[in-house]
Parts: structure tokens; sequence; C-alpha cells
């Protein structure tokens, strides 16, 4: 049963555009992920290695499951890496979620899972429910951990992109991804 922090993410995420799911588990995850739109899934190392269960479960699904690193070590030239990493369904794990705003922190060392994240059309984000944090207080004592790390890549996201113009034309989707889908992990594999 989701406790109180996951409720209040859940609440605030939804009312910044992004579309929350709780799973039990990786196989619940990647029923969610495989329900989704038709297309290529392309995740990162870290969700490959850290939930077997769901990177055997979308690949029995639905085909190859592309890994950003893998694109990468085959494709130097950074041009070419962010092509061939957009469009489609990227997933990724995030480090911590933030209770007061709904938004989810993603920290990477290498530009491969940064570019997925930014260029997929559907970002999916796994997000362990006991990564969420109540406040943006917390979340900063996580930054300066994630950068005393040295994680070179590390964004705080809140829904999916969007943009308006001098007329207030709101737009989705323009820089970054169309859709933001946070699937929250109750279970994580071990």
């Amino acid at each position: 049963m989701p406790g109180p922090l996951v409720e209040l993410f859940a609440q605030y995420a939804r009312g910044a555009g992004a579309q929350v799911a709780v799973a039990a588990d990786a196989q619940a995850a990647a029923s969610i992920i495989a329900g989704g739109p038709a297309g290529r899934v392309c995740c990162t190392a870290e969700v490959r290695d850290r939930y077997p269960a769901l990177y055997r479960a979308l690949t029995q699904a639905g085909g190859p499951v592309a890994v950003a690193e893998e694109i990468a070590a085959q494709e130097p030239d950074r041009a070419a890496l962010a092509v061939a990493l957009a469009g489609e369904t990227g997933v990724l794990r995030a480090r911590a979620g933030v209770a007061e705003t709904g938004s989810v922190v993603l920290a990477d060392n290498g530009l491969a899972p940064r570019l997925l994240s930014m260029l997929a059309d559907v970002c999916v984000v796994l997000l362990p429910a006991t990564a969420i944090l109540p406040d943006l207080d917390a979340a900063a004592a996580l930054l300066e951990q994630l950068d005393q790390a040295g994680c070179r890549y590390v964004s705080l996201v809140t829904g999916p992109s969007r943009t308006a113009d001098i007329e207030r034309v709101l737009t989705i989707g323009v820089q970054g991804p169309k859709t933001l889908q946070i699937i929250i992990v109750t279970q994580e594999d071990r």
C-alpha cells in the first residue's frame, strides 16, 4: 500500500502533466511499459542491470530492447548518438523523487543516459518508492552528495517538456519528451 509520500508525489507529478503509475515489482512495471505506445524501447545499462526481470519481460513482450550505453559505444560521434537515441520510448531510473513538487532527480555520468532522458518521445522513469524525499531541502542535500560523487549530468525534472511562445500558446514536447511517465516501484529486484 503506497504511503503518504508516494500519494503526495503522485498528486504533484500528475498536476505537472506526468503520467504516474504504481507497480508492485519490476514485472508489473514491464507490463505498464509494454502496454504503452508501440515502437522501439531503449533503456540505460543501470535499468538493465538493476531490474533484470523488467529487462527480460520487455524483451519478451516486444522484441529487442536497446541499451543506450551500448549504442554510445558503437557511435562515438555525439550528433549521430543523439539521432540514434531520439524518438520512441526511453526507460531510466530516478535517483529520487520530490514529494512536494512531483519532480524526479535524474543523475548519470554518461552522455548516453542524459541524451535518452531528453530525446525520447516517451520518457519512462522508474522511481523506487523508498527514494521519494519529502521536500526540496532533502533534494538539495542529495544534489550536493551527487555533486561530491562526481555525477556529471544531474536534472530535476517536473512533467513533460513544455514551452509557450510570446502569444502564450502552450506546446508540449518541443524541447524534450512529449510524455513523462513515472512508474513508482514499491519492491525492487535484488
